[in-house]
C-alpha cells in the first residue's frame, strides 16, 4: 500500500483528484477529432432547434415559393406518365382520388439542415466545405423528389401500404440519405487529398 492509500484509508475520504488531470482529460477529449465533431455536430443542431422557429417567420415568402416549386417538379414528373395526375392550389397533387399536399416538410429543408450540421462540424477547409453544400444538398431534394413521387404511386395504387412507406420506410431512408451523403463527401472530398489524420486539425477555415 502506498503512502496515499495508507493516508486515504486512515482519513476515510479519497484524496482530491489533481486539477492537472482533469485538465488534461479535457485537452485529451479535444485533441480527439471524433469528440470533437460530435460536439459541434450536436452544437450546430441545438442552434439550429433554437433559431429556426424564429428565423422561419422571416423566411416565410422563401419556404412557400419552395413548397410551390417542389410541387411543380414533382407533377411535372409525373403527369406525363398518367391523365390522372393533376395539380391544384399550387401545392395539392392528385394522382386519380389519392391527394398528396406539399408542406415544409416535403421540401427536404430539415435533412438539408442535417446535413448542414455534419457538414459544418467536420474539420476541414472552407472550400472543400462549400463542395460537401453544393453536392449535397442536390442530392437530397433530389431523394425527396424521388420519395413524393414514389408516395404518390403508393397512395395509388397501394393505399394499405402508404402508412408503411411514408412513416417508416421514407423517414429511415432520408435519414440514410443523409448519412451516406455525408459519408462521400468525407471518403471522396476530404480524405482524397489528405494522408491518415492530416484533415484532423480544426474546424473549417
Amino acid at each position: 500500500m502506498t503512502p496515499e492509500q495508507d493516508a486515504e484509508e486512515s482519513s476515510g475520504r479519497p484524496n482530491p483528484r489533481p486539477q492537472g488531470a482533469t485538465a488534461g482529460g479535457l485537452r485529451a477529449f479535444w485533441a480527439s477529432p471524433t469528440y470533437r465533431f460530435a460536439f459541434f455536430f450536436l452544437l450546430y443542431l441545438g442552434i439550429i432547434a433554437v433559431g429556426y422557429p424564429e428565423l422561419r417567420i422571416y423566411l416565410a415568402p422563401a419556404l412557400e415559393a419552395l413548397e410551390d416549386f417542389t410541387a411543380d417538379i414533382v407533377y411535372a414528373i409525373m403527369s406525363p406518365f398518367s391523365a390522372d395526375v393533376r395539380m391544384t392550389d399550387k401545392k395539392w397533387i392528385y394522382f386519380g382520388p389519392f391527394l398528396v399536399t406539399i408542406i415544409e416538410e416535403c421540401t427536404g429543408l430539415y435533412e438539408a439542415l442535417l446535413l448542414g450540421a455534419a457538414l459544418l462540424a467536420f474539420p476541414t477547409t472552407w472550400p472543400k466545405a462549400l463542395l460537401g453544400f453544393v453536392i449535397g444538398f442536390p442530392m437530397i431534394y433530389a431523394m425527396n423528389i424521388l420519395r413524393i413521387c414514389v408516395l404518390l404511386v403508393a397512395g395509388r395504387y397501394f393505399g394499405h401500404s402508404f402508412e408503411f412507406f411514408h412513416i417508416y420506410f421514407w423517414q429511415v431512408t432520408m435519414i440514410a440519405m443523409v448519412a451516406s451523403t455525408w459519408l462521400m463527401w468525407v471518403i471522396w472530398v476530404v480524405r482524397r487529398d489528405y494522408g491518415p489524420g492530416d484533415a484532423t486539425s480544426g474546424q473549417p477555415s
